[in-house]
C-alpha cells in the first residue's frame, strides 16, 4: 500500500513524500529507520488527487492537470525499464511478486510508482498480472497487456516481459530521434519568429516616426511593412488572445473523429513529412504485428492490436477492411494489397512470408528494414530543413531591411 507522510528530519525539515509498506504500523517503521520522526500519515489512494482537485481553483486544477499529463508521459517512459528489470529478475528464478516488490524500491517516478503499487496490490488479492496492468490502459498498451496474458497462458512469462523490455526500448529510442529532429527545426521556427517580432514591434516603429516627419512618399514595401509594424505594435494583445483562442478550438477540434481524421489525413500529404510518417506507420504495424504473431496471438486478434498502435483513424480503416477479407478466408498478403498504406515491396514479403509459413519472422525482418531507413530519414530530414528555415529567415528579414533602406536611398539620391 501507498502512504502519504509528512515527517521532520534531523535538521528540522519538514519531508513530504510517499512510502510503500504492507501495513502503516510497517511504514512507521520505515520512517523510523530513515532517521524521520512521523508527524501525520494517511492512506493514498489513486483516484484521491483528482478528487481534491474538485474543490480547487481554476489555476490550481490547470496546473493539476498539465502535472497528471506530463506524469503520464513520464510514466510511459517507465515501462521499459520496468520491463528490463521484472524480465531479468524472473530469469533469475524469483517469483512475480517479490520481483515486483523489489522493483517498486527502485521507481523514482511517483505516479508511475503508485500505479506499480496497485498492480502489487492486486497480484495479493489473486488477479493475474495481465488484469492488474489492464487497470492502467494509459500507460500500458493494449498489445504490451495480450503479450503478457498469452506468456502467462503459455508459462513463458519472462520470455515474453524480456521481449518487450526489447521493444519498448526500441520505441523510445525512434521516438526520441523523431522529436529531436522535430524540435530542432521548431527551435529555430520560433527563434526567427522572436527576432521578426521585436524588430516589427521594436525597431521599425521608431524609424517609421522618422519618415513621418520627412512627408516624403514612401516606397510601397515600405509602406507594407510600416503597416505590419503598427498594427503589430496596437493590437499585439488581440493577436495573442486570437492565438490562444483559435488554439483551443483547434485541440478541441482534434479529439473529434472528424477533426482526427482531418489531422491524420494532412499528416499523410505534407510534403516534407509524409515519407518520414508512412515509414513509421509501416514499421509501427510490420514489427509489432510480427512479435504478436511470434507469440502465439490470434492473427485476427493481432490485427485489432496493431489497429490501435498505427495512430492514424485512416489506416485504421485500411487495416480493419483486411482484418474482415482474412476473417472471410483470404491471404494475410492479398487483403493488405487491397489499401495502400504498404508499399508492393512489403506486400511481396509478407505473401513470401506466408508461402514459407514465416509469417511473424518475415514481419520482424520487415521492421528492421524499416527501422534503419526511419533512421536515415530522420536524419536527411533534418539536414534539409535546417538550411531551408535559414534561408527564408534570411529572405523575410532581407525584405524588411530592404524596404526600410528604400527611403534612405532616396533621400541620398535626392540630395546628391
Amino acid at each position: 500500500m501507498i502512504y502519504r507522510y509528512r515527517a521532520l528530519n534531523r535538521k528540522g525539515e519538514a519531508v513530504n513524500d510517499f512510502i510503500d509498506a504492507p501495513t502503516e504500523v510497517n511504514a512507521r517503521q520505515k520512517l523510523r529507520n530513515q532517521q524521520l520522526y512521523v508527524v501525520r500519515i494517511d492512506r493514498h489512494e489513486l483516484g484521491s488527487q483528482q478528487e481534491e482537485s474538485g474543490s480547487k481553483n481554476f489555476l490550481t486544477r490547470l496546473y493539476t492537470a498539465f502535472s497528471t499529463y506530463l506524469s503520464l508521459k513520464l510514466s510511459a517512459r517507465q515501462v521499459g525499464i520496468f520491463s528490463r528489470q521484472l524480465a531479468t529478475l524472473l530469469k533469475a528464478g524469483m517469483p512475480l511478486l517479490v520481483a515486483i516488490t523489489d522493483i517498486i524500491e527502485q521507481i523514482d517516478n511517483q505516479h508511475f510508482k503508485n500505479i506499480i503499487v496497485d498492480v502489487k496490490e492486486k497480484l495479493e488479492e489473486g488477479s493475474s498480472l495481465s488484469n492488474c496492468l489492464q487497470r492502467h490502459r494509459s500507460v500500458f498498451s493494449d498489445m504490451y497487456i495480450n503479450m503478457v496474458r498469452v506468456g502467462e497462458n503459455l508459462g513463458s512469462l519472462d520470455e515474453v516481459i524480456e521481449r518487450l523490455a526489447d521493444l519498448e526500448e526500441k520505441r523510445n529510442i525512434i521516438k526520441s530521434k523523431i522529436q529531436a529532429a522535430l524540435w530542432y527545426p521548431a527551435f529555430m521556427i520560433s527563434f526567427a519568429l522572436l527576432v521578426i517580432t521585436f524588430m516589427m514591434v521594436n525597431i521599425i516603429p521608431s524609424l517609421s516616426r522618422m519618415f513621418i516627419d520627412l512627408g516624403k512618399e514612401l516606397p510601397l514595401p515600405t509602406k507594407i511593412v510600416l503597416w505590419i509594424s503598427g498594427f503589430l505594435s496596437s493590437f499585439w494583445y488581440i493577436i495573442l488572445l486570437t492565438l490562444i483562442i483559435a488554439a483551443y478550438y483547434l485541440m478541441r477540434y482534434v479529439k473529434t473523429p472528424e477533426g482526427k481524421e482531418r489531422i491524420d489525413e494532412l499528416k499523410l500529404k505534407l510534403p516534407l513529412v509524409r515519407g518520414l510518417y508512412k515509414k513509421l506507420i509501416v514499421l509501427r504495424f510490420t514489427q509489432n504485428l510480427g512479435i504478436l504473431l511470434n507469440n502465439r496471438v490470434d492473427i485476427l486478434k493481432s490485427f485489432e492490436i496493431v489497429k490501435k498502435i498505427v495512430g492514424n483513424s485512416i489506416i485504421e480503416s485500411n487495416i480493419e477492411e483486411a482484418a474482415n477479407m482474412v476473417k472471410e478466408g483470404s491471404s494475410v498478403s492479398h487483403a493488405l494489397s487491397k489499401s495502400d498504406f504498404l508499399p508492393r515491396m512489403v506486400i511481396g514479403m509478407i505473401s513470401a512470408g506466408e508461402a514459407s509459413d514465416n509469417l511473424d519472422s518475415m514481419l520482424l525482418n520487415i521492421g528492421k528494414v524499416y527501422e534503419t531507413e526511419l533512421d536515415l530519414t530522420v536524419t536527411s530530414l533534418t539536414s534539409m530543413i535546417e538550411p531551408i528555415i535559414i534561408i527564408v529567415m534570411g529572405v523575410i528579414i532581407g525584405i524588411i531591411v530592404i524596404s526600410v533602406l528604400l527611403p534612405i536611398f532616396e533621400m541620398n539620391l535626392i540630395l546628391q
